[in-house]
This record gives C-alpha cells, sequence and structure tokens, in this order.
C-alpha cells in the first residue's frame, strides 16, 4: 500500500514507515501532522485516482526532526566587466516518518517518540567542514594577535608620554634657571666695568690736574 501526496511544491510517494524529507514545516519535534492533499492512493491491488475516493484522505506523519540540506554555490559572472558574485545556500528540511493513511473523518495519531537517524556526511562535506573549522581557527588567532599588539602599543604610548613629559620639564626649568642665572651675571659684570670705566677717568682726571697746577706754579 502506498500514496502518492503533494507537498511544499513536490510530489512523494509514501509508505507507512517511510522516512522523507520535505521543505521546513513549523511543527515540534515529535509531534505528528496530516499531509494532504493525496494524488493517488493505491491498496494492493487498485489504485484510486479520482476525486471522490481521495476526498478527505490523508497520510499521518511524525516530525523526526528539522534539518538544513546540502549546500549550494551560486556562481554569477560578467564577461569584461569585471562581474564576480558567489553566493550560498541552504534549504531547511524537516525530517518525516509516515505513520498511517487515514481515510475521511479518521483522527490523527497521538504523537510518539521517534529517533532521529544521523545521516552520514560525503567526504566533500567533511573536506569542507574541515577547512571552514581552520579557517575560523586562523581569524580567531589573528584576531587576538591584533589585540595584544594593540595592548602593547597602547602602553608603551603612555610610557613615552610620561618620559617625555618628564623630560620636557626639566629641561624647562634648567633652561629658565640658566637664563635668569646668565642675566642676572651679566648684569653686575656690566656695572661693574662701567663703575671701573669711571673711576679710571676720575683718576686721570686727578692725576693731571694737580700736575698742571704745579707746572703753573713753578
Amino acid at each position: 500500500m502506498y500514496a502518492i501526496l503533494q507537498q511544499g511544491g513536490h510530489q512523494y510517494r509514501v509508505a507507512p514507515g517511510d522516512r522523507l524529507l520535505v521543505e521546513r514545516i513549523p511543527a515540534d519535534i515529535g509531534s505528528v501532522i496530516a499531509l494532504e492533499p493525496i494524488l493517488l492512493l493505491h491498496d494492493g491491488t487498485s489504485a484510486a485516482v479520482d476525486a471522490e475516493a481521495l476526498n478527505g484522505a490523508r497520510v499521518a506523519a511524525t516530525v523526526v526532526a528539522h534539518r538544513r540540506g546540502k549546500k549550494l554555490r551560486v556562481f554569477k559572472y560578467k564577461p569584461k566587466k569585471r562581474y564576480r558574485r558567489t553566493l550560498g545556500y541552504r534549504s531547511d528540511l524537516t525530517e518525516l516518518q509516515v505513520a498511517s493513511f487515514l481515510k475521511k473523518g479518521e483522527e490523527l495519531p497521538k504523537g510518539t517518540t521517534v529517533e532521529a537517524k544521523a545521516i552520514k556526511a560525503t567526504p566533500a562535506e567533511l573536506r569542507a567542514a574541515a577547512k571552514t573549522a581552520a579557517k575560523a581557527a586562523s581569524q580567531k588567532s589573528g584576531m587576538a594577535a591584533a589585540h595584544l599588539a594593540a595592548g602593547t602599543g597602547l602602553v608603551d604610548a603612555a610610557t613615552d608620554t610620561d618620559t617625555d613629559g618628564a623630560t620636557g620639564t626639566t629641561t624647562e626649568s634648567a633652561t629658565d634657571t640658566g637664563a635668569e642665572a646668565g642675566t642676572t651675571d651679566t648684569e653686575p659684570d656690566t656695572d661693574a666695568t662701567t663703575e671701573s670705566g669711571t673711576t679710571t677717568e676720575s683718576g686721570t682726571d686727578t692725576t693731571t690736574e694737580p700736575g698742571s697746577e704745579s707746572g703753573d706754579e713753578v
């Protein structure tokens, strides 16, 4: 006994106990849902395809798990236009297990716990997963190194700033002190020279005048 049903724009040939992947259905895992419409129902001897015989017929299926389909790569290319685009796409799927076929008016059976079978990954999918993991680890290590380098640079900048500030303060103090000291030393020297020169002139005048007077008197 089997049936052909339509779900999500696709047609599936199912029998009690079969498992199938359909487009994502918003239902909890373990719940029982009804799939319809049924396009053909074969009871082992004859097939019913007319609308009257299939009116109200449904397929009871248990939600096993929600999965994602195989990743598809979409590449767009335009020659001589420098146009390249690569996109990835993965379908959201729901795994169902067919429980029974229901006639018109029959109620859905109660939900039961169904173990989800592990889907074996292909070698290509394993290689892609390993490559993605290695790339993520490389990016993580690179980010850690960048953060460490940034932290070291900040520490060095802070140290240089403190050192330059201290040096600048000392230099300015020394320069100011030297300038003040030089000014103080220069002014007394100038005054002393001027005063000594005046004294010499006074001495000259004093020496000459007595000589002249004494000559006149002689």
